[in-house]
């Protein structure tokens, strides 16, 4: 066996329809047999369960859930482990809760269960028949044979994804503001020509009037500015002050009653005295914090005060020389209306500046991140290839794989029908060209770039089909999405049927697990476990396929299989048998041991009818269904 491999140890059950089952795995081939009824599912979705193997679909995980909860009955299920660096723990699991990780010794280890500690495949009745049917079950196949790379590779995709989201929203937000700003000081360039032909007649005293003004208005720009700055003191100070107490109001809320008669209640004093240590502690670095925030507010105010006197002895002088111009009067009030305008349209026209680099700086992160969400993918799939070709080397020409980078474009053409779908055109159809001829930051381009030329040459929609797309799509939070909308690789798996490969999606149920099946007996360094592996196929490509790869990958992976059919555990030689029973109220273990211990279960529970004779080895006919 090799011993850098997961490996399942024991399994005990406590409570519920399995209560007292006690089985020790083998390192190579185990077999769960018994009557319909006995529990033998039941069995292995525990293990499933307890070790948080469950699948991604949410109908199945309800299942498998439910199956539990029926037959644990507020009992517990033990699995002992082994991981691959030769480490041994016990995982404790109960109904509805996290699972405990024991270590050899009985005591708490401490640590939390996570895939990490210890993978396995699990594969539920029917769910390789389902696999057959689905891309995104077939990806995740693949994915199986070198599964914390992909879990650090999907965890990173799905991180850019979700920062790229929120770019988008912010970036719509930018725009949006932009829009505002930008409409609103489009009377600025008005504003400064009236200005400008109000100075035009420039007398020797008109202009010494024009200075003052002009110092004027830039003095009022400047008073905006002071107040400006200095709401950014009490906007500071008020986000502090909502940080003092922050703990200290919300323990007022975190009640302990029911907890003062616990065995544990003086640990939970500590760990809540520990929370109001740290308040203190926050409290007091905030203070000195906001203190100093004080003391940099009067010194602002200081300065504050000598500007405000000399823009008072300025506007005393620009009084008294208006005053001295009687004729400048009226003209004067009229600039100064203007002027005070004109100030509030230079302060968003700043506004509009800053928020415009702003974007800037938020395009250039997109820019990034869709750089590096693009090398992940493409990283993803050259390991995926890589797979891929490990099983064509093993399988071929029986087993044929293929993938395509981004060959799925289902979620894309319904991004698309969805944005059109309100521009009289056939939605539909034209969703379902433009993905299939476009990709979508190519697209994008095109929309941003009013290019119809370009768009009706690779895609040949009409005029008003293409003049529909491009206004319908022409919004940037639009096509940001379309920039990120998910393009799954495709993979596509075809069996060789009489020299001639047919994809999975055309085979019937028993050709598809025909193709699944061999595939999941490749060699690996997780444990597999399939409940009723034989479903749908024939005993002749059960012995000549599956005991097959069963007799090899054996001697390098742990397996266990509930089974029906006898040419498993007895063509595969299975290591270690548990036959179960049942009183229609418990299950219990009839037996268990090698295919010589148990031949008369195997004999007497198996489908099929049976003959045996026995001379160091079961030899079993077949007479029925699956004959």
């Amino acid at each position: 066996m090799n011993t850098a491999s997961y490996r399942l140890k024991e399994v005990r059950i406590v409570g519920g329809f399995l209560d007292g089952i006690n089985y020790r795995f083998s390192d190579k081939l185990n077999c769960i047999i018994g009557a319909r009824g006995t529990g033998k599912t039941t069995f292995l979705e525990f293990i499933r369960y307890a070790l948080n193997a469950m699948p991604k679909d949410p109908a199945a995980q309800k299942r498998i859930k439910s199956i539990v909860e029926n037959n644990l009955d507020g009992g517990r299920i033990d699995v002992l482990i082994e991981t691959r660096e030769g480490v041994s723990y016990t995982i404790n699991k109960s109904s509805g809760e996290q699972p405990k990780v024991i270590k050899a010794d009985g005591s708490p280890s401490g640590l939390n269960f996570t895939p990490s500690l210890f993978r396995l495949d699990v594969f539920s009745q029917n769910e390789v028949e389902n696999i057959a049917g689905q891309s995104m079950s077939q990806l995740a196949l693949i994915e199986t044979f070198n599964q914390e790379v992909f879990t650090a590779l999907n965890d990173k995709i799905s991180e850019l994804r979700s920062a790229l989201v929120a770019n988008s929203e912010t970036m719509a937000n930018q725009s949006k503001k932009i829009c505002e700003l930008s409409d609103r000081i489009s009377r600025l360039p008005g504003l400064t020509a009236q200005l400008k032909e109000l100075s035009a007649e420039t007398t020797e005293i008109s202009a010494d009037v024009n200075r003052a003004l002009d110092q004027k208005a830039i003095r009022d720009r400047e008073n905006i500015y002071v107040e400006d700055l200095q709401k950014l003191y009490s906007e500071t100070a008020g986000k502090l002050k909502s940080l003092k107490d922050y703990i200290e109001s919300a323990l007022c809320w975190k009640s302990q009653a029911g907890l003062e008669d616990g065995d544990n209640f003086e640990m939970i004093q500590k760990l809540r005295n520990e929370l109001v240590l740290s308040n203190d502690a926050i409290n007091s670095g905030l203070e000195a914090i906001i203190e100093e925030l004080r003391r940099s507010n009067r010194r602002f105010n200081e300065i504050k005060a000598a500007l405000r006197l000399k823009h008072d002895e300025a506007d005393i002088i620009c009084s008294k020389l208006l005053e001295k111009n009687k004729a400048e009067q009226a003209k004067s009030a009229e600039r100064r209306k203007l002027d005070k305008e004109r100030n509030a349209l230079l302060i968003m026209q700043n506004e509009l500046g800053e928020t415009q680099r702003q974007q800037e700086r938020v395009r250039i992160e997109r820019a990034k991140m869709l750089s590096e969400l693009s090398e992940a993918l493409d990283l993803r799939f050259a390991h995926r290839k890589q797979i891929v070709d490990r099983i064509n080397s093993e399988l071929m020409p029986t087993i044929r794989v293929s993938i395509q980078q981004f060959g799925n474009h289902d979620k894309y053409q319904e991004f698309l029908a969805s944005a059109l779908s309100s521009c009289g055109i056939y939605h539909n159809q034209v969703a379902r060209r433009l993905s299939d001829l476009i990709a979508p930051p190519q697209l994008a381009e095109l929309v941003r770039n009013q290019d119809e030329k370009t768009l009706y040459e690779k895609t040949q929609l009409n005029s008003n089909q293409t003049k529909a797309v491009i206004s319908r799509l022409n919004d940037e939070r639009l096509l940001a999405d379309m920039e990120v909308v998910d393009l799954p690789d495709l993979p596509k798996i075809e069996l060789n049927d009489h020299d001639t490969y047919k994809t999975t999606n055309t085979l019937s149920t028993g050709q598809k697990c025909n193709t699944i099946l061999p595939i999941l007996l490749l060699d690996s360094e997780r444990p597999l476990l399939v409940d009723q592996p034989e479903d749908n196929l024939d005993n002749g490509f059960v012995r000549k396929t599956i005991v097959d790869s069963i007799l090899r990958v054996k001697q390098h992976r742990q397996l266990a299989f509930v089974t029906h059919n006898p040419n498993i555990p007895v063509l595969g030689d299975a290591e270690h048998i548990l036959v179960l029973d049942s009183d229609g109220t418990h299950g219990v273990m009839r037996n268990c041991g090698t295919v010589d211990e148990c031949k008369a279960d195997i004999v007497d529970l198996l489908e099929g009818g049976a003959e045996a004779s026995y001379s160091g080895k079961i030899v079993i006919h077949i007479e029925g269904k699956n004959a």
